[in-house]
């Protein structure tokens, strides 16, 4: 059954300082920002045309949200997320970090044979960063394919969200709802541990090195790579055959509200899923 969600549109992230959350992201990664309404708590930037990162900071008795606010979404915590990089400018990466005062970490996630080193480090607010590379001739192909944009010589050369990894504490529940409920296609888990792999497209697919496909990690809450955390109560936004999941959603009983914008549902577990039309 081919499924009915194409790509990743965009994540929020929960920060407890929005003007630090606007230098940092502005300033280290370059993005554009789109809107920013400090009284609201929201900052809104462009990662590409097609993929947006929001922040949001709570405040007492307000929601950031008005149309979320029947679904009571909020922003991540410790989200751990990737974005997309060119292979070639992973060393660039490591001074630009240095040169901001960030700690990072390498990691092989390839082979000796065929190499994939990957950078881990955090924002101000917990939240972990991955910077992966992408093969653009790579046959695995997402909805909307990434493409090098030019950020500031001080900012990190990032062109894309690759994947974000949400935590579960009923994993095995999370492993049957994900694509009974909103049609996600699943990948594959881990031999040794709860960490299962959505491929964010019409048809699961191998997660290797490169693919500039987009990704839905799952896993209990345990730490992972480079110490890092599924978020909590995440909201996550994807490209969809709206229609058709709503269908989905309907059928499982979750909470939803669809309107010209889309569709956003609130999984058992507290993460609002938004569904919006690719155009």
């Amino acid at each position: 059954m081919s499924s009915p969600i194409l790509d990743l549109a965009g994540v929020t992230l929960e920060v407890n300082h929005l003007p630090r959350g606007v230098r940092f992201y502005g300033q280290v990664l370059g993005l554009r920002l789109l809107h920013h309404d400090e009284e609201q708590g929201v900052a809104e930037f462009e990662v590409n045309l097609h993929q947006t990162l929001t922040l949001w900071k709570p405040i007492t008795r307000q929601v950031n949200s008005p149309r979320l606010a029947p679904l009571r979404a909020r922003g991540a915590s410790h989200l751990h997320y990737a974005f997309q990089i060119l292979p070639e400018s992973l060393e660039d990466c490591k001074t630009l970090l240095d040169a901001q005062g960030l700690e990072w970490t390498e990691i092989n996630l390839g082979t000796e044979d065929r190499p994939d080193w990957t950078l881990y480090f955090y924002d101000p607010f917990g939240h972990g960063l991955e910077l992966r590379g992408v093969d653009l001739n790579d046959e695995r192909r997402p909805h909307f394919l990434p493409k090098p944009i030019e950020r500031p010589t001080h900012a990190l050369p990032v062109f894309g969200l690759r994947e974000i990894a949400l935590g579960f504490g009923d994993y095995p529940a999370m492993l049957e709802r994900l694509p009974r409920a909103y049609g996600f296609a699943f990948a594959k888990e881990q031999d040794d541990r709860n960490f299962a792999q959505f491929t964010l497209g019409p048809e699961a697919e191998e997660d290797g090195n490169g693919t500039p496909r987009r990704w839905l990690y799952t896993w209990d809450p345990q730490v992972g790579l480079a110490d890092m955390l599924g978020g909590d109560h995440v909201h996550a936004r994807f490209y969809a055959d709206v229609d058709a999941v709503a269908e989905l959603v309907k059928a499982a009983g979750l909470p939803y509200i669809q309107d010209k914008e889309g569709l956003a549902v609130r999984d058992p577990e507290g993460h609002v899923f938004e569904f919006v039309a690719a155009k």
